[in-house]
């Protein structure tokens, strides 16, 4: 119903009651509440790449891998993201030199699945293997649930690999370095018809490059305004491809927390971890203490702006894979 009096009045008398009855602030009940989902996926890339100094808290060896993956999904992380390109056994050995793909994700997720069952999900780097068929055999196998891949990569690869993908029931996560990404991913994926929706970004920028010229384009973020000004350019642009699409955000290079509490308060979904960062802020070069530091971090931003951790089978749900 409407706030305005139903009696008729004149200009003159409408003027003078306003006068009399004037209040600086209407009644906050007015505001409708914003469109802001409450659920969050928080999911954690485990990997210690950027610091072998400090392999305990920044995993590179297997074991202490799986470990931090245990504390990160007994904390409620909705899923971790597992590359194993940076990883080594016990004796040393490169996982991504001296075993199959389907092995090393094996030796990870087996403990997991283990302890928590179908507690988590399952994002598996599916860009490692001599062949493509290795490269997909783990999706194949049914060891994972969602797997990146970047609409940048060389579309010999990408096309294939997303029919791939959906067909072993696989939900694609189309990684974006830069808005020319995007316009990749529909001129390629979905003018094309290859992708189903709901489609499924990731958004992974803010992170320099030692080349040119590489596979991914990247995006140079300076400062907080760099950031936001990207952030909201890129997730835009998804959004007008398909407005249900849903968007993670990395919290990716000095960004850190910083672009996790932009993306948090846009109503996008989470990936923080030590794969993309170790830092603690832009501004300092205190490093974390490791993935359960970052993933809680992360949840108590959520938590401050309103919003509460997805569960593994919520967080299914809103990038269209059963739940289980």
């Amino acid at each position: 119903m409407s706030s305005v009096s139903q009696e008729p009045l004149s200009l003159v008398e409408a003027a003078d009651r306003e006068l009399r009855e004037y209040k600086f602030a209407g009644d906050l009940r007015v505001q409708p509440k914003w469109d802001i989902p409450e659920k969050v996926a928080i999911q954690v890339a485990l990997a210690g790449r950027f610091s072998k100094e400090q392999e305990t808290q920044h995993p590179l060896a297997l074991s202490s891998f799986v470990d931090s993956a245990a504390e990160v999904i007994a904390a409620g992380a909705s899923g971790v993201h597992v590359d194993y390109s940076f990883l080594v056994d016990e004796e040393g050995k490169k996982m991504d030199r001296e075993y199959r793909p389907v092995e090393s994700y094996k030796a990870v997720l087996d403990p997991l699945r283990e302890r928590f069952g179908d507690g988590f999900v399952a994002n598996l780097n599916v860009l490692n293997g001599d062949t493509f068929d290795e490269c997909m055999e783990p999706a194949r196998a049914g060891m994972c649930e969602v797997a990146p891949c970047a609409s940048g990569h060389p579309p010999e690869f990408v096309v294939p690999a997303i029919e791939a993908l959906q067909e072993a029931g696989v939900k694609p996560e189309i990684v974006i370095h830069s808005s020319g990404e995007i316009e990749l991913a529909k001129r390629r994926l979905i003018d094309t018809g290859i992708l189903a929706k709901p489609y499924y970004f990731i958004l992974l920028y803010g992170l320099p490059f030692d080349s040119g010229r590489t596979l991914l384009s990247g995006t140079w973020s300076r400062n907080t305004q760099d950031m936001a000004a990207q952030l909201f350019l890129m997730a835009d642009q998804l959004k007008s491809l398909d407005e249900g699409a849903q968007i993670t955000v990395c919290a990716a290079g000095r960004a850190s927390l910083y672009v996790t509490t932009l993306a948090t308060m846009m109503g996008l979904h989470i990936r923080v971890g030590t794969e993309d960062t170790y830092w603690r802020s832009p501004l300092r070069d205190d490093v974390v203490d490791g993935n359960l530091e970052m993933f809680e971090s992360a949840r108590t931003i959520a938590s401050l702006l309103g919003r509460e951790v997805a569960t593994a089978n919520e967080y299914r749900a809103s990038i269209g894979l059963p739940t289980r």
